[in-house]
């Protein structure tokens, strides 16, 4: 689709890559402006998502004829290097790109993304061993899509049964099946299948089974082997549910992973703090600082997280969803990523003044007293500036709201 430069921006004095799309000049008005809209769908994809294996997305836009992309600069190379360049990994480095890749793709379901072309070309792995999934122009935004599009789109060498079929359907479980292909190549050091044409490889694909792993690579053992076996189960069903599940899976097979899977998990809530409104003003350090004094927690939607009257010593930052605020049964207020709720009651040391539930799933960042005091007094300043701010900006709208409601009587 394009060609990539590496570059320098001085403004931010950072190295970044630059993507730029390929425009023939014999294409038509028409397909010029598909072939845009497939290019910027990565910018829609990508440049929402913050995650320490998902590769960020900077800038975009259109220079004359050219359309760009600036994105993270990653020095190294891609996964296809370790299928078929000289490269070699062994089983438990595989594993732990594997890991991280999982640890990634779990994050792009949970933001309702499928990535749909989960190739070794399309995995960076950087000189420091870390992984970074790239490449989101042909994916959905909606988890279960199924297209009516009868044209194959991607690298079917990778991709599961139902991707190829018809019908085309598209679920989470359909990258775990990539997933699992990549993991088969660099285990095997060839891809799962081999074809003349297409209808062979699908035919392949969605009827037989590939070479055993074992028969090519000695190394490796069962437990392994069976995670990758799963992973490309040919039913949907058959598969991991998750690429969460995936992930615990090859921590299990090797148990060194788990402090890789922590520092995936802190680098994750870091990203996400950094892009929230509520610390523009903190400085990196004091993200990581965030970060060490605070607990994570997810809600379903419709959960009651908070219940007016109730005694609590916590304060809480929406990190990803919405919530209703509630008195006496009715809804008085929303809320959504990156407001506070709660700091009052943390403050006076009262019962909560309102019920809050979730109304979508929440993800969110709780601190409590205890948490607070092992911050410095410095990032403890900047948490009470923001709640001061909240409170004048709350008073404020009542103010204005009581003043509408006087002059409605008054007309």
């Amino acid at each position: 689709m394009g060609v990539v430069y590496e570059a320098y921006d001085p403004f931010v004095q950072r190295t970044v890559a630059i993507k730029v799309a390929h425009t023939p000049a014999d294409m038509d008005d028409a397909t010029i402006q598909k072939v845009r809209e497939l290019f910027f769908a990565e910018v829609f994809s990508a440049g929402r998502m913050h995650h320490p294996s998902v590769v960020s997305v900077y800038d975009a836009g259109q220079e004359e004829d050219l359309n760009y992309i600036v994105m993270e600069f990653i020095d190294g190379t891609t996964l296809q290097e370790y299928v078929t360049g000289g490269r070699t990994l062994n089983p438990k480095q595989i594993v732990d790109v594997i890991y991280q890749c999982a640890k990634g793709l779990d994050y792009v379901h949970r933001q309702g993304i499928i990535h749909r072309d989960l190739k070794p070309g399309n995995i960076m792995l950087s000189n420091d061993g870390d992984v970074k999934i790239m490449d989101f122009s042909i994916a959905h935004v909606d988890v279960g899509f199924e297209g009516a599009n009868t044209e194959v789109q991607g690298s079917p060498m990778y991709m599961p049964p139902e991707q190829l079929s018809e019908e085309k359907r598209l679920v989470a479980q359909s990258d775990i099946y990539s997933l699992g292909a990549v993991m088969y190549a660099l285990l095997a050091r060839k891809t799962p299948y081999k074809a003349n044409s297409l209808e062979s490889l699908i035919y392949k694909i969605s009827n037989l089974e590939p070479e055993p792993i074992q028969e090519l690579n000695p190394e490796v053992n069962y437990s392994i082997i069976s995670i990758v076996e799963k992973a490309m189960q040919k039913i949907i069903y058959d598969r991991y549910e998750s690429a969460s599940s995936m992930a615990k899976d090859l921590s299990q097979a090797v148990g060194s992973l788990r402090d890789i899977g922590e520092r995936i998990d802190m680098q994750e809530k870091w990203k996400t703090l950094r892009y929230l409104a509520f610390f523009k003003d903190f400085s990196d350090e004091q993200i990581t600082e965030v970060v060490n004094a605070s607990e994570w927690k997810d809600f379903e939607k419709g959960s009651v997280i908070i219940t007016e009257g109730e005694p609590e010593t916590a304060f809480y930052i929406i990190a990803k969803g919405g919530v209703e605020v509630i008195k006496n049964d009715k809804v008085v207020g929303l809320m959504k990523q990156g407001d506070c709720f709660g700091e009052i009651a943390f403050l006076t040391r009262q019962p909560r003044n309102a019920t809050i539930t979730a109304r979508t799933g929440v993800s969110l960042m709780s601190v409590s007293a205890s948490m607070m005091e092992q911050a410095s007094t410095e990032t403890q300043i900047r948490y009470y500036r923001i709640f001061l701010e909240n409170l004048i900006s709350r008073l404020s709208q009542a103010t204005d709201k009581l003043v509408e409601a006087d002059l409605d009587i008054t007309d």
